[in-house]
């Protein structure tokens, strides 16, 4: 059903486009669309389209009294900390080199700040539902803005694909890394899930769109609190969380005696 809609909202984008050429310039073609007249006709029909696919310009009414909440509380970087305190710390069985923990540190740097683009699109959502709600927003507008934040979380989502842990780490460290990493792309899958389900509210303003929204978030949140703590693992493991013992450091690699 999904990529139907997708497609007759195409489809009107491009009518709707076509049709204002049309009106601008007199004609768009010499055979078919020759006319104003038919130009409007062509555009009429793709606006027509645009909200069969999308939501219709109108309110939602009482009906859409329910605002689901969709940030994350608290947001990753705090739920990193908060989930550092509680680690489990020992000793690191081997020296970690400083090469290895630059790079562990710009690893994670970088999963964190992708994961908080699609975070700030969330903290978004909650406003579009509550206009929504209220009225001051249309369920075009809605599903419009909603739209917007899916396509923001989708691009939070794709630079994760660009992660790849640290090679400068040993082999059990990395295949830890990679298990969180899964977690955190299985995270973000589901809340934009759970923007696409509240999108189709918008046009639809059924309560299963709701429930299923609700669902995925809470999935998501179940996901990136795994992913979270096999990150603290790691490393707690390192000699990286505030509690854990200081590690045995080298210059370098060691060298056979």
């Amino acid at each position: 059903m999904e990529p139907l809609l997708v497609a007759i909202t195409t489809l009107g984008f491009a009518s709707l486009f076509l049709g204002l050429v049309g009106l601008v310039s007199g004609r768009l073609d010499q055979r078919v669309v020759r006319t104003r007249m038919r130009a409007g006709c062509l555009a009429l029909a793709g606006l027509g389209l645009l909200f069969l696919g999308a939501a219709p310009p109108t309110r939602a009414g009482p009906s859409a009294s329910r605002v689901l909440d969709t940030r994350s509380s608290p947001p990753v970087r705090a739920a990193l900390l908060a989930a550092e305190r509680h680690a489990v710390t020992t000793a690191a069985e081997r020296p970690v080199f400083p090469e290895q923990v630059k790079d562990f540190r710009q690893w994670e740097d970088a999963l964190l700040a992708a994961y908080e683009e699609a975070e700030r699109a969330l903290d978004a959502v909650p406003a579009v539902l509550e206009g929504l709600a209220a009225g001051t927003l249309d369920r075009f507008t809605a599903w419009v803005h909603l739209a917007r934040y899916s396509q923001d979380i989708k691009q939070a989502h794709l630079a994760l694909h660009d992660l790849t842990p640290p090679a400068a780490l040993d082999i059990q460290h990395q295949r830890a890394l990679e298990e969180a990493l899964d977690e955190f792309h299985y995270s973000l899958a589901n809340k934009r899930a759970a923007v696409v389900h509240l999108q189709q509210y918008a046009r639809t303003l059924q309560p299963a769109s709701l429930s299923a929204a609700e669902s995925r978030l809470a999935e998501g949140d179940a996901q990136r609190t795994r992913g979270l703590l096999a990150l603290v693992q790691v490393k707690a493991q390192l000699g990286l969380v505030a509690s854990s013992p200081a590690p045995a450091s080298a210059i370098g690699p060691p060298t056979a005696q």
